[in-house]
This record gives C-alpha cells, sequence and structure tokens, in this order.
C-alpha cells in the first residue's frame, strides 16, 4: 500500500529504524541513573520516534505519571509530524494537574539526518517559581511613589550619614554635581542654582549651613542671603 506524500515524513527505512535501536540501547540503561542523579525534580524520558505512536523507550522519574510504551506529548507529535530535527533547550511546559516544568527535548539523528529518537528531560521548577515570587515581592522598591522620591531618577530615595556634618556635607556634594558645572568655572546662574536645589532639599535647615555653602560655592555668607532672597525663600540657620 502507497503512503500518502502528506505522511512521507512518518516514515522511516530500515537503517533509520536500526540506527535508533542502537540508540536507545545506548541511553536506554542510562535514563533511570541521569533521573536519580537529578531526582528529586527531574524525570528523564527516551522516545524512540519509529515506534510511533508508542515512543517511550525507558523512563526515570515520575512528575508526568508515564511509563514504557506511552506515547509522546502533543509537542512531540507536532515536531514528529514536521519533521524537526534542531534541539529544544529549556522551554515551559505543564502537566494536566498544573505542575510547570523547565523542559528540553534532545533529538539524535540517523546518518539521513533525520530525527529518530528524542532525550526529554523534564525538571519541576515550581517551588523556584514561588521563591522568585517571593525574592521579586521582597526586592521591588517603589519607583513611582511621587515627586518626593522621584525627583533623583538613578539615584538611591535616601542615604544614611552618621553625623550632622556628614549629612551636610552630602547634601551640598549632590547638589554641586548636579549642576554639572565645576565650582571654579561657575557663573551667577549656576550658583543660585546650587542654592535653591539646597534650598529644596532642606539643606538650609541645618546648623551653620549657609555657612557651609559660602565656602563651597566661594562667596561669602552675605551672597548666599542674596541668593536665597532672590529665591523668595526664608533662609534657615
Amino acid at each position: 500500500m502507497a503512503v500518502a506524500p502528506e505522511d512521507g515524513e512518518l516514515t522511516f527505512t530500515t537503517g533509520e529504524r536500526a540506527h535508533a535501536a542502537l540508540v536507545v540501547d545506548l541511553l536506554g540503561p542510562v535514563v533511570p541513573v541521569l533521573a536519580q542523579a537529578l531526582a528529586p525534580k527531574t524525570e528523564v524520558v527516551l522516545h524512540n520516534l519509529t515506534t510511533m505512536p508508542n515512543t517511550i523507550a525507558a523512563i526515570g522519574g515520575t512528575l508526568t505519571g508515564r511509563d514504557i510504551g506511552g506515547p509522546p506529548t502533543d509537542l512531540g507529535l507536532r515536531t514528529f509530524k514536521a519533521g524537526w530535527t534542531d534541539h529544544l533547550v529549556g522551554y515551559r511546559s505543564e502537566t494536566a494537574d498544573g505542575l510547570v516544568m523547565r523542559s528540553s527535548s534532545i533529538f539524535f539523528h540517523a546518518p539521513s539526518g533525520k530525527s529518530v529518537v528524542c532525550l526529554c528531560i523534564n525538571t519541576d521548577i515550581g517551588d523556584l517559581l514561588r521563591a522568585e515570587a517571593i525574592l521579586r515581592a521582597l526586592t521591588t522598591t517603589n519607583e513611582g511613589a511621587g515627586p518626593l522620591l522621584d525627583a533623583r531618577p538613578g539615584h538611591p530615595a535616601e542615604t544614611f550619614p552618621v553625623s550632622l556634618e556628614s549629612l551636610g556635607e552630602g547634601v551640598l556634594d549632590d547638589a554641586v554635581n548636579a549642576a554639572g558645572v565645576p565650582v571654579e568655572l561657575m557663573k551667577k546662574p549656576h550658583k543660585i542654582a546650587v542654592v535653591q536645589d539646597l534650598n529644596r532639599r532642606g539643606f538650609f535647615t541645618l546648623r551653620g549651613a549657609v555657612e557651609l555653602a559660602a565656602q563651597r560655592l566661594n562667596v561669602s555668607r552675605f551672597t548666599i542671603y542674596n541668593y536665597l532672597n532672590e529665591l523668595q525663600t526664608e533662609p534657615i540657620d
């Protein structure tokens, strides 16, 4: 009886079947040992594609509840029908009862190039996914909490100085660096912008802040007060 052209890829030559049997003979004994080495979360399945639809030739592990002589998966059937030859590594799969796995299908080819055997490795990643969700929840920060926290993109929202002096110097350093111009090259508009930034950051509520700003900007205390007046703010020192 002639084979329909569209089903031509479902047939195997005697040589291809013999090659599949050789691969199964070599890998079959390794399958349960490999599953034991990867236990308890991994199942290893060896499919002889030349015996379709009863392709399972060896199996180790019990994640999917299958046994020798069992059928391929729906993906296995699709790859078989399509004559697929490339390895499929690290894809997501799921059992009927919701067990999520990371799966890989490794194909072995006859000299003709046709896939004749497939070694499948299925690893239960449910616990890892749950751990990932917990870690994500514990490490996620609120990047859109409002203008107070979003005013300095790319910078931490909060630092932890150990003294008033280090607090003031840190805020001053940030404001000067944010200006993008070295102090020795700053003109009045740059320095007013720094003072405005310092005021916005609450810098002038610190004791000695005006003197510290004056020293850093190479101006007098009186000049800092003038800048603050120009910005229509009340200096606090």
